[in-house]
């Protein structure tokens, strides 16, 4: 049961990288695209892809719902808390990218006088490496958790803001994605709102892993602290490797056959 549960996360996760992978192409063709159709209807299919992208990134490892998970497992709670909590963890991840990532582009532009595209291109290399570096982080995490459940144990008796806050502010490499495009083309109101929406999206996936864990019985929960450790691993390593995807790709390396 374990190991079909394990094979079915780990060929959900791949599905899940391909799609961001793809979708994140398609959103930077599409706000490169605004610098000659500025459009309202352009606008909306920009953060319409942006939500789309929060729902289906924040499936994926990381986002604080191992977090979450363990919150309302070890704690009872309501659905509405779940709904709480997940959106307080998305706002705290967006607005801690959004202030990295303007921090980034400013320094940038201050050290390089380079034209918008050339600075996309930076912007998004360096956006790839801090995703790899998650993606090593997230497998440190996964590990060491699994060494110290008792520490992991008393995080979730702290208060839901500490929760929320510890579970979003790492900045999310995918929302500085999103934003780098933006900004780097001149799009700064549309890079905030593209930010917002994938917030909102992101939210809502990490909620239903708090009400999917509220749900949870005792015999998927004892599962869960059993094989959790491998999915996080697992999930991490996508994350890396997704990373190292998006360098390649901007660093216009051709991928084998």
């Amino acid at each position: 049961m374990g190991v079909k549960v394990v094979e079915f996360y780990a060929k959900a996760l791949h599905i899940l990288v391909g799609w961001q992978y793809e979708l994140n192409r398609y959103i930077s063709t599409t706000i490169r695209s605004l610098s000659d159709d500025s459009s309202l209807s352009t606008s909306l299919l920009v953060l319409g892809i942006a939500f789309t992208y929060g729902l289906i990134h924040a499936v994926g490892p990381g986002h604080g719902k191992a977090l979450v998970a363990l919150y309302f497992t070890s704690n009872k709670s309501d659905y509405k808390k779940a709904f709480k909590m997940g959106y307080m963890i998305s706002v705290i991840h967006a607005i801690s990218a959004l202030i990295f990532t303007f921090g980034i582009f400013f320094i940038l532009k201050t050290m390089f006088r380079q034209n918008f595209n050339e600075l996309s291109d930076i912007a998004m290399q360096i956006s790839a490496v801090m995703i790899i570096l998650v993606g090593v982080y997230l497998i440190y995490e996964a590990y060491s958790g699994r060494k110290h459940k008792e520490k992991r144990e008393k995080r979730s008796s702290k208060s839901e803001i500490a929760v929320a806050f510890s579970a979003g502010v790492v900045p999310c490499p995918g929302v500085m994605t999103i934003v780098l495009f933006c900004i780097a083309l001149g799009q700064y109101t549309l890079g905030i709102l593209a930010a917002v929406a994938m917030s909102i999206g992101m939210g809502l996936t990490i909620s239903l892993a708090g009400i999917f864990s509220i749900a949870l019985n005792k015999k998927a929960g004892s599962f869960l602290d059993d094989k959790g450790y491998i999915l996080e691993i697992l999930g991490a390593s996508l994350v890396f490797i997704l990373g190292l995807f998006l360098l390649l790709a901007t660093l216009n390396v051709k991928m084998p056959n």
